[in-house]
């Protein structure tokens, strides 16, 4: 098992959050002991999985995708998570102890919702709304790194853990309506692309994770997205670009991580795409 991208981040009165993107070349299991009474809090971008305490097999259930859920934590027991081999799932979870929920729960509505489902048995789900969902992403797949990437993280885990308390808010709530099949493959091909920016896909392999054909990915992307799959992969990596040069990275280091064998290739695309050079960057 390989963890392509993982973030964690543990708050001054204990809220702990942990994200990753895994994929798994066989089978596999993964062991969470959990250490005090609580609930685990989160939500699954792509990918599905097997989940269950040890020893209590009539509690197995699926994290599903593109959805948030709750599940009650035993201290002292050990939640397992099980992958079967090709598995790709990226996803949060915060843990939140009794403890924390108890101290808050005083007239807020929310917070009692969330600790009557420390009494549950099985998991709550609800739908993962696009805005929670994109928030997600950006967190996981920061280019931010030092004291700006630890601000960011910071930042960025308080609102993805209001997003996540605020969307069991309405729990009965009317579903979400399913996305056309078609129109749900091209949005994960392009969540594939921007997962992978630093090491994208081959069209086939593109195809093959976003569950079509190729001839079907090309016809349909450029229809859903305006630009064949080889432009919008360029254009996001030279956005990618622009934002690492802001923040001072030389040309040379940031041709190199976009893909760019030279220098003067990478000022050729990148002129084309903005309008300047990156040397004149500094300037604007």
């Amino acid at each position: 098992m390989k963890f392509l991208r993982q973030v964690r981040w543990q708050s001054g009165d204990g809220i702990f959050m942990f994200g990753s993107e895994l994929l798994a070349s066989a089978d596999a299991v993964l062991p969470n002991p959990i250490p005090e009474d609580g609930l685990l809090l989160g939500l699954t971008l792509f990918g599905e999985a097997q989940s269950g305490h040890v020893g209590q097999p009539q509690y197995d259930f699926a994290v599903p995708p593109n959805h948030c859920w709750a599940l009650a934590a035993r201290k002292g027991s050990l939640l397992e998570g099980r992958y079967a081999a090709g598995t790709c799932i990226a996803g949060f979870s915060f843990f939140l102890t009794r403890a924390w929920l108890l101290a808050r729960d005083a007239g807020d509505d929310v917070m009692g919702q969330l600790l009557a489902y420390c009494g549950q048995l099985h998991p709550c789900k609800v739908p993962l709304m696009p805005a929670l969902r994109s928030h997600a992403m950006r967190l996981l797949y920061s280019s931010y790194r030092g004291e700006m990437g630890r601000l960011f993280l910071a930042a960025r885990a308080h609102d993805l853990l209001l997003g996540l308390i605020d969307s069991h808010r309405n729990n009965q709530g009317t579903p979400l309506l399913p996305a056309l099949p078609g129109s749900q493959r091209m949005a994960r091909a392009r969540e594939i692309l921007e997962f992978r920016l630093d090491d994208p896909p081959g069209l086939e392999e593109l195809a093959r994770l976003a569950g079509t054909s190729v001839s079907a990915l090309r016809k349909d992307f450029k229809s859903a997205f305006g630009l064949p799959v080889a432009a919008y992969l360029r254009r996001r990596r030279l956005e990618q670009a622009h934002l690492c040069l802001e923040r001072g990275l030389g040309v040379a280091q940031v041709a190199r991580q976009c893909g760019y064998d030279s220098p003067a290739n990478f000022a050729t695309a990148f002129k084309r795409q903005f309008g300047y050079s990156p040397g004149n960057l500094r300037w604007r």
